[in-house]
């Protein structure tokens, strides 16, 4: 099932990226008093109740300003209400139903779309008492909620389950291995596609942009099914020019919510950029398997040193994610393609793997008895069980006297000498700490 999509829209100041910021649980939106501090578009991830969705945050909606930086924010807004399963159109209690408040309304009425009217700063029962007066605008019962202080988040999320279609968080497609195949304009994406398919599936071409919808093909190889997702390449903001490219990001971000694996190609020739190791972060924030396939290895001089050369510098690049593969292939001249397949399948075979409570604690435990957690304040920390809770992806509980004292270097000592033994090449592992 796809994942829904909630755009967050609303004129300036009405408390948009407060409420972005309160779905998600953390402050990434910046949130200030000056209006127009949210130009570009803002994504992440909201779990509630056993359901993950996405949620957009957006600019402050102008419809009918002439102002160049209104008209730049007003097209993504567009592009995000369109994209969008659910609109939460934000109006401020405080101030009142306005005439921008007016014209937004009227151009979600005649878009027959689905909307949610929420009245922000609704924050005590005097408050309560002026929500009425937003019936006026046409969009059915206004739902109060203070987002700043959190109340009424929690029935806002579960009347947003209720208005929406979207997956289960532990829901798989058995049928077939999903690989998403992300990455910047040009790098081969299509070309990769069509070769492993034997057929011109999707567009191949040497401008950037083409590819701006996703394409699903099936294939099978070595007696396993695929459902390989093209995606439009990403571009950087500042050159973005266009409403269907604006569009095509989106479709990007929705395409690698959709998969079990990632194939992120790279032109190695342009190297490993801040903006595809974000992607990357993104895709293991998400917790999906992933391979970074190196595309134009033919154009590359060569000597016995220079893949070992290249895989250091792209681990030291790549950071915390350094678990990903590399493999180094020429879409051009065929090479290493299936090989590339298949890492694929090995890394979403790793992510389904389980290890045996028992196994794994004769391992956990005299490591953790040998090496224990550091002291705080004189605290003895202790680690008594472990088990696999799940798979796709790998998630490891800890049971401990004191979970929240545990520190972020011993959680990453426990990760690594997990990955020491058990390798899962590809994945993140997400490790949980409760209570004994």
């Amino acid at each position: 099932m796809q994942e829904g999509i909630v755009a967050i829209v609303g004129r300036p100041n009405v408390g948009k990226s407060t409420l972005f910021n309160r779905l998600i649980g953390q402050r990434k939106s910046i949130v200030d008093d000056k209006p127009g501090i949210t130009r570009d578009r803002i994504y992440d991830h909201v779990s509630w109740r056993g359901k993950m969705f996405a949620v957009i945050d957006t600019g402050g909606y102008l419809p009918d300003s002439a102002d160049q930086m209104d008209e730049a924010i007003r097209e993504q807004v567009e592009i995000a209400m369109d994209e969008a399963d659910l609109i939460l159109f934000v109006a401020d209690v405080r101030t009142g139903i306005t005439e921008i408040d007016m014209d937004i309304a009227s151009i979600l009425r005649k878009s027959q779309r689905n909307v949610m009217l929420v009245v922000n700063k609704v924050d005590d029962e005097r408050d309560r008492s002026d929500v009425g007066q937003f019936y006026n605008l046409g969009l059915g019962d206004p739902f109060p909620l203070s987002a700043m202080i959190g109340l009424g988040s929690g029935d806002l999320l579960d009347e947003m389950l209720n208005r929406m279609t979207v997956r289960d968080e532990t829901d798989t497609d058995q049928d077939s291995i999903r690989l998403a195949v992300i990455g910047r304009e040009n790098a081969g994406k299509s070309s990769l596609i069509n070769t492993l398919l034997d057929q011109n599936r999707a567009i191949v071409s040497e401008f950037p942009g083409t590819t701006r919808d996703p394409i699903d093909s099936a294939l099978k190889y070595n007696k396993r099914n695929y459902l390989l997702i093209d995606t439009a390449g990403l571009r950087k903001k500042r050159r973005i020019q266009e409403n269907v490219l604006f569009y095509s990001n989106l479709r990007t971000i929705r395409s690698l919510q959709r998969a079990d694996v990632v194939l992120y190609m790279v032109d190695i020739n342009e190297g490993l950029t801040r903006q595809d190791v974000s992607t990357l972060d993104e895709a293991a924030r998400q917790n999906k398997g992933i391979v970074l396939v190196l595309n134009k290895w033919d154009l590359i001089e060569k000597d016995h040193k220079t893949i070992e050369l290249y895989r250091k510098d792209y681990e030291s690049r790549l950071g915390m994610l350094k678990y990903i593969p590399q493999i180094y292939v020429s879409v051009q001249d065929k090479q290493r393609l299936y090989k590339a397949l298949d890492l694929a399948t090995h890394v979403y075979d790793e992510r389904r793997k389980r290890i045996p409570t028992s196994e794994l604690n004769d391992f956990i435990l005299p490591l953790v008895k040998y090496k224990t957690p550091p002291a705080i304040k004189g605290r003895e920390i202790k680690i008594n069980y472990v088990t696999q809770a799940k798979s796709a992806p790998p998630v490891f509980v800890f049971y401990s006297n004191l979970p929240d004292l545990i520190a972020p270097a011993y959680r990453r000592f426990l990760e690594n000498k997990l990955r020491e033994r058990y390798e899962f090449i590809g994945v993140p592992i997400v490790l949980s700490f409760r209570q004994k």
